[in-house]
């Protein structure tokens, strides 16, 4: 029995990255997609990748690092998707209205290119949505998103660190997404996020820790570990009245499945 870290970004770690990856072994994790979030980052990401047989990667441009050439842009990362063995999905990719960092369309475009790039080479895509500060402008990100996975007839896709509400998730189901949850699902204030939780379907299901970005509620304030992974499956498995065993064995086999790990 093990757990599989879906997403998170080792590679950001300056130092302590064996450390890390040994505390997770040590509990379980046994398998890790090393997520990149722009083209800078997807040659290292792959070396990491190359060094562990246990670690993947993924190529994609997340939506707050685009630039004026998308052009030239999504041909590098499909090259580089469609070259390498260890590269199993197209992400992370999608929209992001919280930092704002780039206009809408500008965002879609870029999104729409990428994803057109993972029906082309067969790959997953790992979705980010990311919502407004602004007051009522939440659901903006799933209104845009859902349009256009629907026009694109897209369903490949996991709905990476999910954080919508339950309607939005219906909707996502409806589409045929896969969700995928962090330890934001373990913090005292999230219970409309747990009721979420126990609605998604565990064959619809995937874990990931976001680390070194999010972590769980016991660990406040500390970066997050891949090895932390088992307190959210912990969580699932509470939320849903299901053994752990269960939880993990699902989420495992989905992730094998999705990612062809």
């Amino acid at each position: 029995m093990h757990l599989i870290d879906t997403h998170c970004h080792i590679s950001h770690l300056k130092k302590g990255q064996k450390a890390v990856i040994d505390r997770a072994l040590k509990v379980g994790v046994k398998k890790f997609l090393n997520v990149a979030c722009n083209i800078p980052e997807c040659e290292p990401h792959l070396k990491l990748a190359k060094q562990y047989d246990f670690i993947w990667t993924t190529a994609g441009i997340h939506p707050t690092t685009l630039t004026d050439n998308m052009e030239r842009d999504l041909k590098w990362i499909r090259d580089f998707a469609a070259r390498e063995e260890k590269v199993v999905a197209i992400g992370e990719i999608g929209l992001d209205y919280y930092h704002d960092k780039h206009p809408h369309g500008m965002q879609e475009d870029f999104f729409v290119g990428q994803i057109d790039i993972a029906k082309e080479l067969g790959l997953p895509a790992i979705i980010h949505l990311r919502s407004s500060k602004n007051p009522g402008g939440n659901e903006a990100v799933f209104i845009d998103a859902l349009r256009i996975l629907e026009r694109e007839n897209f369903s490949n896709g996991v709905a990476h660190c999910f954080s919508g509400n339950m309607i939005e998730a219906e909707k996502l189901l409806d589409l045929g997404l896969m969700f995928s949850f962090t330890g934001i699902i373990t913090y005292q204030n999230n219970e409309d996020l747990r009721k979420v939780v126990k609605m998604v379907p565990l064959d619809r299901m995937m874990l990931e820790t976001d680390s070194p970005y999010l972590t769980i509620e016991s660990k406040k304030g500390q970066a997050g570990e891949p090895a932390f992974l088992v307190d959210i499956a912990k969580k699932v498995a509470e939320v849903k009245g299901v053994p752990f065993e269960e939880v993990a064995r699902m989420t495992t086999e989905n992730a094998e499945r999705f990612f062809g790990i």
